[in-house]
Formats: structure tokens, C-alpha cells, sequence
């Protein structure tokens, strides 16, 4: 199954599971930062496939930390719409004054239309609405960083 369904407390009973076929390319580093542990291993497992190596934050403050000690270290984030302990629009803004060039790919499992609407004013390289396949992903990265 490629499905990359949230399991978070939104969305009861759900699950991960890795995509079975992909095919892997030496791509970059990209930053997860999501406050379901199950999504973001899933996440790293499935970016490993893609070609990718990843770090995963559990929330806006870890995230931040992981980035702020090496900026260029990143090709991407992968920012999930809801945190804990520091919203999403306050993490992209620390992201982008410190990387202007940085794509944001904003995930959510909540509607489309009112997560981009709350998150009016960032300069996004994309959206994923969970649940997504693993070739729904390779093509948002793929579209984000330019490839």
C-alpha cells in the first residue's frame, strides 16, 4: 500500500505504510517537522526510498533547532499545519529569515481550502493533504525543488 495516512488524534484509527515501489535518486536533505511520531518515521522511511535522507522534529521548537544548526544543510521542509508549542506560520517565518530560498511543503489532514487560508502570507512550494501516496510526495518535492 503507498498510502501516508496521518495517525494523529484527528484522525483515529488511520495508519502509515511505507510505498512499496519507488525508485531512489540522490536528492538532498529534507526536514519533517510533524507532531506525530508514527507519520514522521514513515515520512523519513519513504523519503530514504525516494532518495533523501531526512531528520524528523516532533514539534516547531525541535524543528528549529535541528535547522538553525545548519541552514544549508536542508534542500526542503516538510511542515505539518498543526504543532504543539509553536504554530506553523511562526515556525515557517524563523525558517524562511533564515534561509529566504527555503521551500515549505505545508501537510495537513485538515481541509485544504481553510489550512491555505490560515496559512495566507507564506510563500509555500506546496501543499499535501493527508493522506498522501508516495508518488503524491516524490511529486511535490520534485515540483518544490525544482526537479
Amino acid at each position: 500500500m503507498n498510502d501516508l495516512s496521518h495517525t494523529g488524534a484527528d484522525r483515529p484509527g488511520s495508519a502509515l505504510a511505507p510505498a512499496s515501489h519507488v525508485e531512489a535518486r540522490s536528492a538532498g536533505r529534507v526536514l519533517v517537522v510533524d507532531d506525530d511520531v508514527a507519520v514522521g518515521l514513515i515520512l523519513a522511511r519513504t523519503l530514504a526510498r525516494l532518495g533523501y535522507e531526512s531528520d524528523v522534529a516532533g514539534d516547531g521548537p525541535k524543528g528549529l533547532s535541528l535547522f538553525t544548526a545548519g541552514p544549508g544543510n536542508y534542500s526542503l521542509v516538510l511542515l505539518d499545519y498543526k504543532l504543539p508549542g509553536m504554530d506553523s506560520s511562526t515556525v515557517y517565518r524563523h525558517l524562511r529569515g533564515l534561509r529566504p530560498d527555503l521551500p515549505v511543503v505545508l501537510m495537513s489532514g485538515y481541509n485544504r481550502e481553510d489550512a491555505l487560508e490560515k496559512s495566507a502570507g507564506m510563500d509555500l512550494a506546496g501543499f499535501l493533504h493527508k493522506p498522501f501516496t508516495a508518488d503524491t510526495l516524490r511529486s511535490a518535492l520534485g515540483s518544490a525543488c525544482g526537479a
